[in-house]
């Protein structure tokens, strides 16, 4: 797999959120909350659940809360895909 990138990231707020949501999180700090854009818990749900459709990176539900600003999503799913990657995909 590719990095995750912000460009990713921001793409996915966008259909998510709207593109209002998506220019925020390009104009704010990596370590801002999501919850800075408006979002809630059940949008986070919705960003671990579309990444891990399109990038096939498990986000366990315990792991979710995890996903709380941009540089922890991108750190977690690049992450996970070195992981799965060292391991072989399996």
């Amino acid at each position: 797999m590719s990095p995750f990138t912000l460009e990713d990231l921001t793409a996915m707020v966008a259909e998510i959120a709207g593109a209002e949501a998506a220019r925020a999180l390009s104009e704010q700090p990596a370590d801002a909350p999501f919850t800075s854009l408006g979002f809630d818990s059940m949008a986070v749900i919705e960003l671990a659940e579309r990444i891990q459709e399109r990038y096939g990176v498990p986000i366990p539900d315990e792991a979710v809360h995890d996903l709380r600003t941009v540089r922890r999503t991108l750190d977690y799913v690049n992450g996970r895909a070195a992981v799965a990657a060292a391991d072989g995909g399996r």
